[in-house]
């Protein structure tokens, strides 16, 4: 009966302590899933809360630096290596403290004289691996990419508005200076902003909008920073993953001659074909 309670004892203390030599299956599955959907991938320690890495991006409580240790993976374009300072936006910054380890899984956010991402997942403490390179439209196994369910879901549930809209128009978009005549956003991967005229169709998720057309910012340029960035064409038909913009630096414009919110379909499945709509409607109907 003693060297029962033992074992049990030991075995709680394991599990408590989380004193396991190999991780679970579905950690491990879950970190491939991070994997791909990730542009990109590094292992560092925790510098700075509520801090930013260079002055381009916005400070908030959800903004840390990390000194980075190791790339696991990374777009070959994108500088950034061993003993950089990189800001990244996180997901629950109570997660952190400063000198904490951890694998950082995220997209890219701003470029500027520094690296800003997204944080798409992390798991705590080191991990080491190779960097990997990828290019557009294709994983790092030089396959074409492919959405699951699961990543479009997410998604959806992020986005303001998904919509099935037709491009009526595209235009290049000229970014507002500042009162020296500088630009107010200078980064060595300038995106080239261009607007999409949409005429919305039908709206699946997110209410009316405004109007029937929205405006789209994209960037047109094929630059690495913008790898997973859909391009838009006049007539394209599709589902729009519409966010309200922040990135180009003028979240407005002007829509029929009124004000009217400026959106982006910057990531990996915010703009999908028409051949996928019952897809999409039937992963909004059952979140």
């Amino acid at each position: 009966m003693k060297i029962s309670s033992l074992f049990l004892g030991a075995g709680l203390l394991l599990a408590v302590c989380g004193c396991t030599n190999a991780a679970t299956p579905q950690a491990a599955t879950d970190q491939a899933a991070l994997m791909g959907k990730a542009s990109i991938v590094f292992s560092g320690t925790v510098s700075q809360l509520a801090a930013t890495s260079f002055a381009d991006v916005p400070k908030s409580t959800q903004t840390i630096v990390v000194h980075v240790d190791s790339i696991v993976k990374k777009p070959a374009a994108v500088s950034l290596k061993r003993g950089d300072s990189v800001t990244v936006e996180v997901k629950d910054a109570s997660a952190f403290q400063e000198g904490t380890q951890a694998t950082f899984y995220t997209d890219g956010w701003i470029f500027g004289s520094g690296v800003a991402v997204k944080e798409l997942g992390h798991v705590m403490g080191a991990a080491v691996g190779p960097v990997h390179v990828t290019t557009a439209g294709q994983n790092p196994q030089g396959t074409p990419e492919q959405i699951s369910d699961q990543e479009l879901r997410e998604r959806m549930n992020t986005s303001d508005y998904v919509v099935v809209g037709r491009v009526t128009d595209v235009r290049k978009w000229n970014a507002p200076k500042s009162k020296s005549g500088a630009p107010l956003h200078v980064t060595e991967h300038d995106a080239d902003w261009h607007e999409a005229v949409v005429e919305v169709q039908s709206v699946l998720k997110g209410g009316k909008v405004k109007g029937n057309k929205v405006i789209v910012r994209f960037p047109s340029r094929n630059d690495v920073a913008w790898v997973r960035s859909p391009k838009f064409t006049k007539n394209q038909r599709g589902i729009f993953c519409l966010n309200r913009g922040q990135t180009s630096g003028a979240p407005t414009t002007t829509v029929s001659g009124q004000q009217g919110n400026v959106y982006t379909c910057l990531g990996h499945g915010d703009a999908l074909p028409m051949s996928e709509e019952a897809r999409v409607r039937a992963l909004l109907k059952n979140p």
